[in-house]
């Protein structure tokens, strides 16, 4: 072998030394790794929600157009309510007087009758233990009344029973003061259907004969009139059918 006086590692070691060596941007790889990774994300995040909103669309469309199906609807169905007729009315020291009847008309079967039951209580006056009590038994094919009395703006019960035709000549009637305070009182009646005349004997011997009014909807007649102040020891008047 020749010997060139020069040792190879010599030679190796001063090109090692003409290279120069640089840090290299750990950084900047980071960040730029960083970047390129969110960047990814979104649009991975973008094409997601498209998917997902086209698949509602579709998914909508094929409910409405094919299937038959329709979103669900609660449909509350309205409370009960009474037919009402004003029967007769005047004035009391300057203040308008009414007195009407309201007609809860027969319920078909012991669910609906129920629910007339329960809108009573809370329109009319409460009664734990009108019409055979707690949902109403009574209701079931049979009409119902309440009368009530309003002077100014006080509204006041009058009376209330269940409509029936029992009795061609059947005559029912009450009365009672205008004003809790005042002299002035009315009698309050009602008639079996097959009654068309009314005639009131009073203690005196006045007699009247009151306007029957029927509430629309019903056969059942009623009336109101004006009475004289009673004596202490008189009864209410006698109402009965005339002959």
């Amino acid at each position: 072998m020749t010997d060139t006086g020069t040792d190879i590692s010599e030679l190796l070691a001063e090109a090692a030394q003409d290279v120069q060596i640089t840090h290299a941007p750990v950084d900047a790889i980071v960040v730029g790794g960083r970047r390129r990774r969110n960047r990814r994300r979104a649009t991975g995040a973008v094409v997601a929600l498209a998917v997902v909103c086209t698949a509602g669309v579709v998914a909508s469309s094929t409910l409405g157009e094919g299937s038959g199906a329709a979103p669900a609807a609660t449909e509350q169905r309205a409370a009960p309510r009474p037919l009402t007729e004003v029967i007769a009315s005047g004035r009391l020291d300057g203040k308008p007087w009414t007195l009407s009847v309201d007609v809860w008309q027969r319920a078909g079967d012991a669910r609906e009758a129920g629910r007339v039951w329960d809108a009573m209580q809370e329109v009319e006056y409460p009664d734990v233990q009108r019409a055979g009590g707690a949902g109403g038994p009574e209701l079931v094919r049979k009409d119902w009344f309440f009368a009530n009395l309003k002077v100014g703006e006080r509204r006041s019960f009058v009376d209330d029973g269940a409509l029936n035709a029992a009795g061609d000549r059947k005559v029912e009637s009450s009365w009672g003061k205008l004003s809790p305070t005042g002299s002035s009182w009315f009698v309050f009646g009602r008639t079996a259907p097959g009654v068309h005349t009314v005639e009131c004997t009073w203690d005196d011997g006045r007699k009247a004969t009151p306007q029957l009014r029927t509430v629309t909807g019903t056969d059942s007649r009623f009336f109101a009139i004006d009475a004289p102040d009673p004596k202490p020891t008189a009864g209410q008047p006698r109402c009965t059918a005339a002959r």
